[in-house]
């Protein structure tokens, strides 16, 4: 269910990624990516209510999906996306925007994502 409100940055930019991701991970992966997709959603309205707590367990559980779909692709990669996982969660729940997109832009780095630049 998406929700009307403005998404932070680097949520938004996952949420519109995931489909390229999809193709890196394969078509297996694309129900595991919709629970992804689902979960950050639940974030987002979790958050557009002032939930600050579930909004960070929501993006936690959907980003810890998230790097259990890399860790199947490659062990290593599966490792530095709970590592990024970690950081996310860490600096979402401090409000450091900085962080959060650094971090999210590693994560898309290394899913194969690119990033658009909006004009």
């Amino acid at each position: 269910m998406a929700h009307e409100f403005d998404a932070p940055p680097a949520l938004e930019m996952l949420l519109t990624r995931l489909d390229e991701m999809a193709v890196v991970v394969g078509p297996e992966a694309a129900p595991r990516l919709g629970a992804v997709r689902e979960g950050l959603q639940k974030a987002l309205g979790f958050r557009a209510r002032g939930d600050a707590a579930n909004a960070a367990a929501a993006i936690r559980a959907a980003m810890e999906e998230l790097s259990r779909i890399a860790d199947h692709l490659d062990p290593m990669e599966g490792t530095l996306m709970r590592a990024a996982v970690q950081q996310f969660t860490t600096a979402l729940l401090r409000g450091e925007h900085g962080e959060m997109e650094r971090t999210a832009d590693l994560m898309r780095e290394k899913s194969g994502a690119t990033k658009v630049k909006k004009e």
